[in-house]
C-alpha cells in the first residue's frame, strides 16, 4: 500500500474516531457506562495508530520539525490564543488570571488545559521525533527485529509511566506527568509505529475481509465486557498492559475495516465521515467549550437532566463545521493557523 496516496476511507476513519472522541467527553459514563468503557477502550490509541499510518521514514529531523510544528504546534498555540482572547475580550477572566493558564498551558498536557483534549497536539508532535529516532535507529532491521524492538518501548514505556505522575521537583513543585506528554512518547509511539508498519505490511483490501471485521469486533467487545478497568492515556491509567494494548489495536482495526466498506461503499454516510475527518483538528479543539457551555445552558432549561449531554452533542460536532464553513474554508490565513490545508 502506497503511504504517499491519501486514502479516503482514512479520513472515514479519522470521521468515526473524532464523533467518538467528542461522545466520549460529553459526560457519556452518566448516561451510557458501557458505551464510554468501549470508547476509551481504543480511542486515543486509535487516533495515534491513524496519525502513523503515512510516516515517512528517512527524511531529515529539519523537515519533520518544520512539517509538524506547521500541523500540530501551531494550531496548539492558536487554539489557547483563542480560548484565552475570548476570555479576557469578553471580561470573563482577568488578564493576571489569564496569563497564569497561559504558562500552564504551555506545560502541554491534559492535566493543564482548560480545553482538556487539545493535550493529543503537542504529544502527538513528540511521538513523531519518537519515531523519527526509531526508524533512525531500526530501520534497517527486518520487521521482525523492528517489531520486537517496538515491543521492548512499549514496556518500558508502561513501567515507567508511575515515574512522573506525579513528579515532584524540590523547591518548584509537583506535577502530573511530563511537558507535552513526553512520558507518554514511547506508550503512544508503540501505536504510531505500529500504524505505519500495519500500512506498509498489509495490502489495503486486508480491511476488507469480512473475518478481519469479526475476530477485531469480538476480541475487542470480548475483553472489554471481561476487564472492566478504563485505559485512559490523558490520566496515565494503562494497569493492564497486555488487555489494553489488545483492546487497543483490536478496536482500531475494527474501526478501519468498517471505514473500508463504508468507504467502498460511497453515498452520503462515507463522504459525512470523510468531512469530519478532514475538519477532525477543528471538532479537537472547540468540542470541548461549546459542550461545556450548552450542557450548562441546557441543563437549567431541562432542570438538570442526566441526558442534556447527549442533546449538546450534535452542536459540539455541527459549531466546528460551522467554523469551518464560515471561518476557515476560503480562508488560507485561518486554514494555515490551524495546521490545515487551505
Amino acid at each position: 500500500m502506497s503511504s504517499s496516496e491519501r486514502l479516503t476511507f482514512v479520513d472515514v476513519a479519522k470521521g468515526i474516531g473524532i464523533l467518538l472522541v467528542a461522545l466520549a467527553h460529553n459526560d457519556l459514563a452518566a448516561y451510557a457506562p458501557f458505551a464510554f468503557h468501549w470508547i476509551y477502550s481504543f480511542h486515543m490509541p486509535f487516533f495515534f495508530l491513524l496519525s502513523g499510518l503515512f510516516f515517512k521514514p528517512g527524511g531529515s529531523l529539519w523537515a519533520l520539525l518544520q512539517k509538524r510544528s506547521t500541523s500540530l504546534l501551531r494550531p496548539y498555540f492558536f487554539g489557547i490564543f483563542l480560548i484565552y482572547f475570548w476570555a479576557i475580550f469578553f471580561d470573563t477572566m482577568g488578564l493576571p488570571t489569564a496569563f497564569g493558564r497561559i504558562v500552564k498551558a504551555l506545560y502541554g498536557n491534559g492535566y493543564y488545559l482548560d480545553w482538556v483534549a487539545m493535550w493529543f497536539l503537542p504529544a502527538l508532535f513528540m511521538v513523531n521525533l519518537f519515531a523519527f529516532g526509531f526508524y533512525a535507529v531500526f530501520g534497517r532491521f527486518s520487521t521482525l527485529w523492528r517489531g520486537a524492538a517496538l515491543l521492548g518501548f512499549l514496556a518500558f514505556g508502561v513501567w515507567m509511566l508511575p515515574w512522573f505522575n506525579p513528579l515532584t521537583l524540590p523547591g518548584i513543585g509537583t506535577f502530573n506527568g511530563l511537558p507535552w506528554s513526553l512520558d507518554l512518547a514511547l506508550l503512544a509511539g508503540f501505536f504510531f509505529v505500529s500504524g505505519r508498519e500495519l500500512f506498509a505490511l498489509l495490502p489495503q483490501t486486508w480491511f476488507g475481509s469480512p473475518w478481519v471485521l469479526l475476530w477485531a469486533a469480538a476480541l475487542n467487545l470480548g475483553l472489554v465486557f471481561a476487564f472492566p478497568q478504563t485505559m485512559d492515556f490523558n490520566i496515565r491509567a494503562y494497569s493492564l498492559p497486555l488487555v489494553f494494548t489488545l483492546e487497543a489495536l483490536s478496536g482500531s482495526i475494527f474501526v478501519l475495516a468498517i471505514s473500508w466498506w463504508l468507504a467502498r461503499a460511497g453515498g452520503w454516510l462515507a463522504a459525512g465521515f470523510s468531512y469530519l475527518g478532514r475538519i477532525s483538528v477543528l471538532i479537537l479543539i472547540f468540542h470541548n467549550p461549546v459542550q461545556s457551555y450548552l450542557t450548562g445552558k441546557i441543563d437549567f432549561l431541562l432542570g438538570g437532566s442526566v441526558y442534556s449531554p447527549l442533546l449538546v452533542f450534535p452542536f459540539s460536532i455541527a459549531i466546528p463545521a460551522l467554523i469551518y464553513e464560515l471561518g476557515v474554508r476560503q480562508n488560507p490565513v485561518a486554514a494555515r493557523w490551524f495546521g490545515m490545508r487551505g
